[in-house]
This record gives C-alpha cells, sequence and structure tokens, in this order.
C-alpha cells in the first residue's frame, strides 16, 4: 500500500474549527483528508496500511494513540467530522422495508457479520433508501472518545450521488481498493445496484462489471463508464474494460464543485471516494 502523508503550506494546526475531516477506514488500512471549507480545498491527505495486521487483529487504541502522538492537531475541533468504512460488509434496503432493530437480520442475509464488529445505518431520504454496514466496534469507540459528534457512514455513500452531466443516461461508476471492487449503477440520477467483489485479476473486474450492468440494463450502448481508485488491478483495465463498454473515462466527476491544493492533484481520481465523502455529506 501507498504510504501518503502530504500537508499543504497553507494548513493552520490553529484553525482546525474550519475544516472538515474525512476518514476512511478500509481491509487495507487507513486514510483520512481535510478540507479547508472557507476556500472549499483540500489541502492534506494522509494513507497507511496495518503495518501486517487484519482489520480484524488491529490494536485500534494504539494506531489511533500513535496516530495522534504524531499528529496533536487530530485531536481538535473540526467543523464536522465523517468516518467511512469501506468494508465489504453492507446492503442496501427499501425504506419501507427498514427497521433498525432488524438490521442485523437484514445485513445477515448477505453477509456473515464479523466477531467484533457493530452494526450501523445510514438514511438516504432522496433515494427512500438505507444502507445499513458493519464496523468494528473498538475502532468506534476509540474515535468517538476523540470526537463524539463524528458521523459514521459506509464509503458508499460517496458514489451516491451522480456528477450532473451524467445524470440523464446509464452511469456506472467502477472503484478500486487494492483488490477489492465497487460497482455503483445509476440511470437518469437513481441508484439501481450497488455491490463489492474480491477480485484477483482485471479479468474479475471486467467479468463483475459486464456481469452488473448487463443484469440490470437491457443495453449498454449508451451508458457511460468512470474507474476510479488504486491498486494492482488498476493496470491495463482501461484497455481491457474497453473491450465490452463504448464509452470509458478515468476521473474524478465530483457532484459538486471541490477544489485541490497543488500537491493533492494528482490524487484526485484516486481518492474520489475519500474526497468525496464531504461533497455529498454537505
Amino acid at each position: 500500500m501507498q504510504e501518503i502523508d502530504i500537508i499543504d503550506e497553507t494548513f493552520d494546526r490553529d484553525r482546525t474549527s474550519t475544516y472538515e475531516l474525512s476518514i476512511q477506514v478500509s481491509l487495507n488500512g487507513f486514510s483520512y483528508a481535510v478540507k479547508d471549507t472557507i476556500r472549499n480545498t483540500f489541502i492534506a491527505l494522509f494513507n497507511t496500511g496495518w503495518q501486517g495486521f487484519s482489520i480484524g487483529s488491529v490494536d485500534f487504541r494504539n494506531f489511533i494513540g500513535k496516530l495522534t502522538e504524531a499528529k496533536p492537531w487530530l485531536k481538535g475541533e473540526f467543523k464536522k467530522v465523517i468516518v467511512a468504512f469501506n468494508l465489504p460488509y453492507f446492503t442496501i434496503v427499501p425504506n419501507e422495508f427498514f427497521e433498525p432493530s432488524k438490521s442485523k437480520l437484514l445485513l445477515e442475509q448477505v453477509h456473515s457479520i464479523p466477531d467484533g464488529f457493530e452494526l450501523g445505518f445510514t438514511e438516504l431520504p432522496s433515494l427512500s433508501l438505507v444502507i445499513i454496514f458493519a464496523a468494528p466496534h473498538e475502532f468506534i469507540n476509540e474515535w468517538k472518545s476523540l470526537h463524539g459528534g463524528s458521523l459514521f457512514t459506509h464509503s458508499l455513500l460517496s458514489f451516491i450521488q451522480v456528477p450532473y452531466s451524467y445524470t440523464a443516461k446509464p452511469f456506472l461508476q467502477v472503484d478500486i481498493d487494492q483488490q477489492h471492487l465497487a460497482i455503483i449503477l445509476h440511470n437518469n440520477g437513481q441508484l439501481l445496484a450497488a455491490n463489492s467483489y474480491l477480485c484477483k485479476s482485471t479479468t474479475d473486474v471486467v467479468y463483475y462489471t459486464n456481469a452488473l450492468a448487463r443484469s440490470v440494463i437491457d443495453n449498454t450502448d449508451n451508458l457511460q463508464l468512470n474507474l476510479t481508485g488504486d491498486g494492482e488491478l488498476m493496470a491495463g483495465l482501461p484497455e481491457e474494460i474497453s473491450k465490452y463498454f463504448n464509452s470509458i473515462t478515468h476521473q474524478a466527476n465530483f457532484h459538486k464543485p471541490v477544489f485541490f491544493s497543488y500537491r493533492l492533484l494528482r490524487y484526485r481520481a484516486e481518492y474520489f471516494r475519500l474526497f468525496n465523502l464531504g461533497v455529498t455529506c454537505e
């Protein structure tokens, strides 16, 4: 995993109350981005792996303790703190079938819930849907001790809103996080399908993407496919997937305008999922 620690020269450790902190916890590691809400500009990006541990065996208290010791400003007050779990343990249900007390029953229809994980949910009123997800209990507790008002959600939230230019036609978002694939399909601005898969090769990515798209849409000729993310599976993927879809892009298309400091510009598509959390949650 690529280790990143970038802080723009405009970053002011005494002014975090005007900043928004977006955090992502994934199977591969931990990352965060900081946005200056006055300038609507991202000014910091951090990414690190779990250093040989799996997410089920990480000592989160020790991890967060070392992180905040190295970066004391993370303990400061922020305008908003969003924590997203980019983990495969999620499902989406219509509002009419959702009751908080039935979250476990609904999620267990599609995933076994790992030991030490607790359930959460995010309501999406505009779509009449609810995302139910499972996340590490220890991480949530430790992070709440720092920022009790944090919004906890699933990283799928980054893909719920599609760029305005694609609302009138089928839009397929394909996002890579190392060996983990997320596919989100919209049509006319409405969410049609979303799923995640473990992939070992670009062939797996192409197979799952093609299968999901064609199982939902009869004619994919006018479909716009966009690639984001990072990892070994991205190598050669644009060329391979273009054999099956007519229109392919590989760029960060944000739902609302957002800016980046110069050093963060090149990471817009790789960390689209993380950056778009703040844009989507405004």
